[in-house]
């Protein structure tokens, strides 16, 4: 933006006036295209929340091919979108939630599960789906912030737009530092995969997508959908999975934040640590057997550090470690 040194941006200070909610948003928008989703991303979900949880969010989707000019679409192609935009939404909110638990699994299948498939329009095929307007988790004493149904869309959007725009509408090399950060910002494994199931998955030359966040729109398109951006995105999800499983050498030390132990009998029990990760501050997930676990339990009692060394897999916000080597 031609932006040098320091810079404000004005907004007003009575959220009760009229448009407060755009201009928020638009300057949380403007943040994201100077610095990327990586670094505010999650400053435009919030920004988007401030519509009146009252409205719904629509996200309508515009099929363009030979086989929609009339209006009607393949079966096989409206089936492959429905299947994987179900999964997408159920993935985003999972995402979003950043927890792998059994509470957050039935949230995130339940946000699916609400939204709802409307009417069609003649044309290019249409297809819109109604999100509900849904408080996802309660903001709690530790500082985790509320997390509602539009947040969730509003980051969704931003995956597919920046799959639209970075991956299949450019060249940039994956292995580019803004656009790793933004990948590992945006989504998982799992909720890429499924992303890139609802632009591939029907098979058609272009779909465009806009997003109805109460008065507000954010469109986004994989504009012409020729085979070599097809391999393309094929190759991303390829190239972010090799990245997003490929810690092969996680070696931390720090605090215990969290000690779960549900089925002592079982052997499995649950621990979360805040640690130093490639300069990031990061929770660690690990899986202890019951000698482990006291150890663990020790340690927090005491106020003490404990080290895992293993392999695991990098998440938005946090690693979880599927082996763990050494724990003390």
């Amino acid at each position: 933006m031609g932006i040098r040194g320091k810079y404000t941006i004005a907004l007003p200070n009575d959220p009760a006036q009229p448009r407060v909610s755009g201009l928020i948003h638009d300057a949380a928008d403007a943040l994201v295209q100077v610095y990327g989703y990586g670094q505010v991303g999650d400053l435009l979900n919030r920004a988007a929340s401030l519509n009146d949880l009252d409205q719904s969010t629509r996200i309508i989707s515009r099929f363009l091919d030979d086989s929609t000019k009339t209006g009607a679409i393949p079966l096989t192609a409206i089936s492959a979108y429905v299947s994987s935009m179900e999964t997408t939404l159920y993935r985003s909110a999972k995402f979003q939630l950043g927890a792998e638990t059994k509470a957050v699994d039935l949230a995130a299948r339940q946000f699916a599960k609400d939204c709802f498939f409307l009417q069609t329009s003649v044309g290019s095929f249409v297809a819109k789906i109604e999100i509900p307007a849904t408080v996802l988790r309660q903001p709690d004493l530790l500082g985790t912030p509320q997390l509602d149904s539009t947040e969730v869309t509003s980051s969704l959007f931003a995956a597919l737009d920046f799959l639209n725009d970075r991956i299949i509408g450019s060249d940039v090399d994956f292995d580019n530092a803004d656009t790793l950060a933004n990948a590992i910002s945006l989504f998982d494994v799992e909720l890429l995969t499924s992303i890139a199931d609802v632009l591939l998955e029907p098979e058609v030359d272009s779909i465009d997508f806009s997003f109805e966040f109460g008065t507000r729109i954010r469109t986004t398109s994989t504009g012409w959908l020729s085979a070599d951006k097809r391999s393309r995105l094929k190759d991303f999800v390829v190239f972010v999975t090799e990245q997003l499983r490929g810690e092969d050498s996680i070696d931390v030390v720090g605090s215990i934040v969290e000690l779960r132990s549900r089925d002592p009998a079982g052997d499995r029990n649950n621990i979360r640590v805040v640690a130093n990760f490639h300069g990031d501050r990061t929770f660690i997930i690990a899986t202890l057997t019951n000698v482990q676990y006291q150890i663990a339990v020790d340690a927090h009692r005491n106020k003490r550090n404990v080290r895992l060394v293993g392999r695991g897999i990098r998440l938005k916000t946090q690693v979880r470690i599927t082996e763990l080597q050494s724990f003390e």
